[in-house]
């Protein structure tokens, strides 16, 4: 049976780019610059509501993060080497509990040539509620249920760049299990995913490989994007299990290629990106997308900007196919930046499903103190029907609150 480990991969793969940095070395390259950042944080919740399902806990309490960065950069700028490891602890969900090397590369950038190998991030797409091309990195979804965060790739890369165009081609080596909470944590669905025995469409499980391929352009006010995918989907459905009735997450194999285009005309910024797609070993074919324009005020009072957003997704699969909390929803936004020497910021914005009315609505304040410290806080809204799989979270509002410092 191969190894389940993510870290196996991942430190394989980081022990060739560390390789690369010292072949680097023997070479004569320009020597290097070296520059440690990152973070390491508290983060509290507090949840409204007593848990809904067997076997989990309140929830309330305080878990703590690092995130720290090790940079070394040549004085060419020919050669980078970057390690960014991830690991929270959480005193409640043993599945919240996890570390995660976020990345871990080489990279070769030469005048219109660039290389790189090792576990990164990718992001796709040009919409701020969320992102329906972005297809490279697998979901930390205890980390956040909305698919913000992303987990570190495994990968090779090898790109052209132009002075307006560019065109990059992946390989990807390795598959990563989606993240899911434990039976004691929140928010998380009626039953607890059972990922240990997760099932796979290719003889390979995790080790089926992937690719893609990216072309960009910018054309001044206009930025445009073009995506291909082919391996397996980073969205599981889910099966029952006939001997345990636990819930399995199952993968197939997924095509996909994509299109998002971003257009900034004064205070206006217009955002659209839509994909098409042909799932599992029978090819059906789905498809989607959204589009969306911000709107920002310049210097409404003082320094301060004020910016609005609205955004409307669309996604059209079969009942069977994994599922999507985004597929006839609405976002409204907004951000207040007071641009002042704290870095004061407001944040707020809800999804919102046309046709049922579930929705998700997060709300932040976050400022710094001093040089090095940063405090944030904020909170989260679930409401839907009950038979929806959103309804799942509708018991699990809360409230947030963070003490960050960075170095």
């Amino acid at each position: 049976m191969p190894c389940r480990s993510p870290l196996v991969p991942l430190a394989r793969l980081a022990a060739k780019a560390g390789l690369a940095a010292l072949l680097c070395g023997a070479s004569g390259c320009a020597g290097p610059n070296v520059e440690a950042s990152g973070s390491v944080a508290a983060d509290g919740r507090f949840f409204f509501f007593a848990p809904k399902y067997a076997g989990q806990e309140r929830g309330n309490g305080v878990s703590l993060v690092a995130e720290p960065q090790l940079q070394a950069k040549t004085e060419d700028g020919e050669h980078t080497l970057t390690l960014r490891p991830f690991y929270r602890l959480d005193p409640t969900d043993e599945k919240r509990s996890h570390a995660d090397v976020r990345q871990a590369s080489y990279r070769l950038s030469l005048e219109h040539f660039e290389a790189g190998a090792g576990a990164g991030t990718f992001t796709w797409g040009v919409l701020e509620s969320h992102r329906p091309t972005d297809v490279m990195n697998q979901t930390d979804f205890v980390e956040a249920v909305d698919g913000s965060a992303k987990l570190g790739q495994p990968y090779g890369e090898i790109g052209w760049i132009g002075e307006s165009t560019a065109f990059r081609v992946y390989y990807l080596p390795y598959f990563r299990e989606r993240t899911f909470q434990g039976v004691r944590g929140r928010p998380r669905f009626p039953s607890a995913i059972d990922t240990d025995n997760a099932l796979f469409a290719t003889k390979n499980r995790q080790w089926e490989p992937s690719a893609a391929g990216r072309f960009t352009w910018n054309a001044g006010d206009l930025d445009l994007g073009v995506g291909v995918f082919t391996g397996l989907g980073r969205e599981p459905a889910f099966v029952a299990e006939l001997t345990t009735g636990q819930v399995a997450p199952r993968y197939d194999r997924t095509h996909q290629a994509s299109i998002d285009a971003q257009y900034t005309l004064g205070a206006f910024t217009f955002k659209a990106e839509g994909f098409a797609r042909l799932w599992s070993s029978r090819l059906r074919a789905t498809g989607g997308g959204g589009a969306g324009v911000d709107y920002t005020l310049f210097k409404l009072v003082g320094e301060a900007d004020l910016s609005f957003a609205a955004e409307y997704l669309v996604d059209w699969r079969p009942a069977d196919a994994p599922i999507t909390f985004f597929d006839h929803d609405a976002f409204g936004g907004m951000r207040l930046a007071i641009n002042d020497t704290a870095s004061t910021e407001i944040t707020a914005g809800a999804v919102v499903d046309v046709l049922d009315g579930a929705t998700f609505g997060r709300a932040q304040a976050s400022r710094r103190i001093g040089e090095h410290w940063r405090v944030s806080v904020g909170g989260s809204l679930f409401l839907g029907p009950s038979e929806k799989l959103e309804g799942s979270f509708r018991r699990d509002d809360y409230a947030q609150g963070r003490i960050a410092y960075f170095f």
